[in-house]
């Protein structure tokens, strides 16, 4: 009776241990945002991942982006720019607004989100304000870095963003699906 009891606490304690996953990111303001937009975006790309448990480590475009030591460096590395248009008809792609640099296995740690782009569709639909935006894309782009390169026909990986995407996004029910959050998951984990 009481060795069950002490595999129930040691499973407890394990768990209150390790509440979940982490990863260090970060965000070269290449674009010279104001930092009210940078951190707003990063909130937003926080409160996506925090649904299924991931903590995000936010840090500047600093040193530690090419420490000699790499436990210091950053897992991820987003670049904000300004450029980028969008097309004016039907959904909005995503590559007009990131994109995630990958070698031919799919691994990658390097993203650029396109701030031009994204002011441009929530000037098109404005329903929601472009860091919210921005913070979406990051999100989306680290997905790529995480889980490869391909789109997805639902979830925070798809193609595309329209009206009805934006509109489930300012409500803040746009994340990752089952597949791509068990994906993720398994990624951060063997990292």
């Amino acid at each position: 009776m009481w060795k069950s009891g002490l595999v129930i606490w040691i499973l407890f304690f394990a768990t209150a241990a390790w509440p979940g996953e982490r990863m260090r990111v970060a965000v070269c303001n290449i674009g010279k945002l104001p930092s009210e937009v940078i951190q707003h975006a990063e909130n937003e790309a926080a409160y996506v991942f925090r649904a299924m448990e991931v903590e995000i480590h936010w840090t500047g475009c600093g040193a530690e982006v090419s420490a000699e030591d790499v436990r210091m460096r950053p897992d991820f590395v987003l670049r904000v720019r300004i450029g980028g248009h969008i097309a004016k008809g039907g959904p909005t792609s995503l590559e007009a607004m990131g994109r995630a640099f990958m070698d031919p296995r799919g691994a990658g740690i390097m993203a650029d989100v396109y701030y031009g782009a994204i002011q441009e569709l929530t000037l098109l639909y404005p329903i929601t304000g472009s860091d919210q935006v921005l913070g979406y894309t990051m999100a989306h782009e680290l997905g790529h870095l995480l889980i490869g390169a391909g789109h997805r026909p639902n979830g925070l990986m798809r193609a595309a963003l329209s009206k009805k995407e934006l509109e489930a996004l300012n409500q803040r029910h746009l994340k990752f699906n089952e597949a791509e959050e068990t994906a993720i998951l398994r990624t951060l984990r063997w990292r």
